[in-house]
């Protein structure tokens, strides 16, 4: 207690040197921890126990690591001095550790010279007491000093504390309330892209209703016109088949003549006569039956020229557009059998050309090679029109002009009857298709004159390269040629502006696409389908990462025009060259879609044994959440399952899952939705439009070891997560989307990745989602 004074203890003076230092060193880790030596060698060397050298030794030795252990060996040092290294010792304490001196005598410290032992004279104790004492104060007034500094910085700390304090608190109002902005934008967002969608609708119902009312009242008007035109085409048919029976009557008789005069009957005279009038009334007959079939023809020439006319016209037509579409040559064929050198058979043995259905012209055509006798021009974009017709050719002579737009082609081959839809195809699949037809075809035609004077002027004004518009991923690597190929890298998205650039048709012009907007960037040529699947079966150094196979061999995916069961190849009809007779093939270009998926896509992290160790630090930052399973009943469990809204069950037969309907609820927040979940549930989410970012994340043996505290705690070993990874990776290239790798090299600790996740997460949220067309497969 405070003021409290230490019994005395026993003389020092009057002890000898054995007592003194068994007191000494029943003190002595007392000692050992609490003094300093640097403290009292001045005195010790002041009273000539210890040397320079031996201050040296005991603060400079290498093999006194510590404090204690110096002051330990200090001790040592002093019991070679016997009673005066003992005396010297419990001076200096006495001076300097006061407090200590007492624990170990048992007696007050004085400096009075009495209490001294003699060991130095009293002038020079004056002197070190009163440098002792001066040092000590000199030490108490910078203590006291640091102390009001560190006061002063305390007050200032703790002044800066509030601030940051209030800061914190301004900071979470802000983010709530931003947060809540957030939510009501996108609430808003998702009511005008309402507004806009019911609008669209509304235009299109419109469209259609207008339409259909044009289209009546086309009907209603065109109905007398049609069945009289039907009736003469009966009268026709009736007056040919007159003409022909006549026509054989007369071949028959001249038969007859020539057998009498070769048997030199008598008979012959008496019916030269008769010969001869039946084979001179017989041309008058078929002359009589001319006329009327051209005066018939001329009735059923003006009703089906009316009827072409309207036919031909549209409630969108310009004036000048149907001037020109009427001055089409399309009954040019009905013209020439009023013509004498027009056999009537060809008329008679030939079917219907023209069929008229809708705003589509059906024109039937006999040719020896449809693509010798006219050019095409565009594209899936813009549609495939007609560009050149030769003069004189059969296309030609059917009333085919440029500006037509071919819809379909029909024709035998084989004794198979094949369709080829053109509406929406390349102009490399356009051009393939009409080379393979010849002989007796049906095309079907829709007129957009002033779709292919547009198409021609960007052509002319070089705004565009052709009507081909469509994007694909790149499944292999390709190195830059000396004729402008583009190099592309496995993965890439091209957009493809021209599948038949001039003088390369085994190339495309294509233009690399930047990966957060439909911009593009470096153009070039890159090799087509089938020269690119040729890359593929060459050995090279370079590899197609991304294997992807059609199921069906010599089909190129990305065509669409051919019905079932007929094989696409521009090398020949029989399908292009393989070194294989496997039905699986690889696929170079993958046809994608662009998407723009929410300002918050749901994260999963594979493997699954190393994204469920991860997903709780992830749902632990600001902006993301975990989702949770949902609890249902089995007869909602039945039909969410048959509606295919659960993702995947906790537990097989269970009644918790984890919901389409979860992940949703965490979108609508504006959070990334961390999904504790494996592959399967990509496809399910990709089937209501919600694409997930996926993250591989790479592992090697040592990143394993890194983690092996972590698996020990779930029951996890180094070997079980290597194993899952492997297992994995191959199933993530038959996703119909891309996903993100990251290295084993990019992380090395938990840490390391989780601030590597985040980068990658906020990089993938920008970029566009490129998602396979279903049209890839079972074509």
């Amino acid at each position: 207690m405070a003021g409290e004074v230490a019994p005395e203890g026993p003389n020092l003076k009057e002890m000898g040197e054995e007592e003194l230092w068994e007191l000494i060193n029943d003190n002595r880790h007392r000692i050992s921890l609490g003094v300093r030596p640097c403290i009292l060698l001045p005195y010790l060397r002041q009273v000539k126990v210890l040397s320079e050298v031996d201050e040296d030794e005991i603060l400079s030795c290498h093999n006194l690591t510590n404090r204690c252990m110096r002051t330990s060996y200090m001790l040592d040092l002093l019991r070679t001095q016997g009673r005066n290294g003992a005396i010297a010792l419990l001076e200096g304490l006495m001076i300097h550790y006061p407090a200590l001196y007492t624990q170990v005598t048992g007696r007050k410290p004085s400096t009075e010279p009495s209490r001294f032992s003699g060991l130095i004279k009293y002038s020079e104790l004056t002197e070190y007491l009163i440098r002792a004492v001066t040092g000590m104060q000199t030490e108490l007034q910078e203590a006291r000093n640091e102390a009001g500094r560190m006061s002063a910085r305390c007050s200032s700390l703790e002044s800066e504390v509030g601030q940051l304090i209030e800061q914190e608190e301004k900071s979470r109002h802000l983010q709530t309330e931003n947060e809540r902005l957030q939510r009501h934008l996108s609430s808003l967002q998702r009511e005008v892209t309402k507004l806009k969608d019911e609008k669209c609708d509304l235009y299109i119902r419109y469209t259609a209703a207008i339409e259909e009312k044009l289209a009546i009242n086309g009907r209603l008007h065109n109905l007398n016109l049609q069945v009289s035109c039907y009736d003469a085409q009966a009268m026709i048919a009736r007056i040919l088949a007159e003409k022909d029976a006549l026509r054989i009557q007369l071949v028959e008789l001249q038969e007859a003549v020539f057998t009498l005069q070769a048997k030199r009957s008598p008979r012959i005279q008496r019916q030269r006569s008769h010969v001869w009038f039946s084979t001179h009334k017989l041309p008058h007959t078929v002359h009589t039956s001319t006329r009327e079939y051209r005066s018939n023809f001329i009735y059923v020439f003006g009703l089906a020229l009316k009827l072409k006319e309207i036919s031909w016209e549209s409630p969108t037509s310009s004036s000048e557009e149907c001037k020109h579409r009427k001055s089409i040559p399309v009954f040019s064929f009905l013209l020439s059998l009023s013509k004498t050198s027009a056999p009537p058979f060809l008329v008679r043995s030939r079917p219907k050309a023209i069929r008229v259905n809708g705003r589509v012209l059906s024109i039937s055509l006999q040719c020896d090679a449809l693509l010798s006798e006219l050019t095409v021009v565009g594209g899936n974009k813009s549609g495939v029109f007609v560009h050149q017709v030769t003069e004189g050719s059969t296309a030609h002579s059917v009333g085919i002009s440029p500006g037509a737009q071919i819809v379909e082609v029909r024709y035998e081959q084989n004794n198979r009857a094949l369709k080829m839809v053109l509406e929406d195809s390349t102009l490399e699949e356009a051009t393939w298709a009409l080379s393979q037809v010849t002989g007796f075809c049906h095309l079907s035609l829709r007129p957009r004159q002033k779709d292919y004077e547009a198409l021609l002027q960007q052509l002319q004004n070089t705004n565009t390269a052709s009507g081909d518009s469509f994007y694909i991923r790149v499944n292999l690597s390709l190195s830059a040629g000396a004729s402008g190929t583009l190099a592309v890298s496995c993965n890439d998205i091209l957009h493809v502006t021209n599948t038949r650039p001039a003088g390369a048709e085994d190339q495309w012009h294509v233009s690399q696409v930047h990966p957060c907007q439909l911009l593009d960037l470096q153009s070039g040529a890159v090799p087509n389908y089938y020269r690119s699947v040729l890359c593929l079966d060459t050995p090279s150094e370079q590899k197609a990462v991304r294997i992807v196979s059609t199921g069906r061999q010599g089909r190129n995916p990305l065509w669409l025009i051919v019905a079932r069961h007929f094989c696409l190849c521009p090398f020949s009809s029989e399908g292009p060259p393989s070194p294989s007779k496997s039905c699986v093939t690889l696929m170079p270009y993958t046809l994608v879609t662009p998407h723009f998926p929410p300002v918050c896509r749901p994260v999963l992290l594979l493997p699954t044994i190393l994204g469920r160790m991860l997903d709780s630090k992830l749902a632990n930052w600001q902006g993301f959440q975990l989702c949770v399973p949902e609890v249902l009943t089995s007869s909602e469990h039945a039909a969410r399952l048959q509606r295919s809204e659960i993702l995947e069950e906790v537990e097989p037969g269970g009644n918790q899952c984890f919901t389409l309907q979860g992940v949703e609820k965490v979108m609508k927040k504006g959070l990334h939705c961390v999904l504790p979940l494996g592959l399967d549930c990509v496809r399910r989410l990709h089937r209501s439009e919600i694409f997930p970012i996926i993250i591989f994340i790479g592992l090697s043996a040592r990143n394993a070891r890194k983690l092996r505290s972590k698996l020990q705690r779930n029951n996890q070993t180094e070997e079980q997560l290597l194993a899952c990874a492997k297992s994995e990776e191959p199933l993530l290239d038959k996703l119909p989307c891309l996903y993100h790798s990251m290295a084993p090299g990019s992380w090395c600790d938990q840490t390391s990745l989780l601030t590597s996740l985040r980068t990658v997460i906020w990089e993938e949220q920008r970029k566009i989602v490129w998602y396979e067309s279903p049209i890839n497969f079972g074509i």
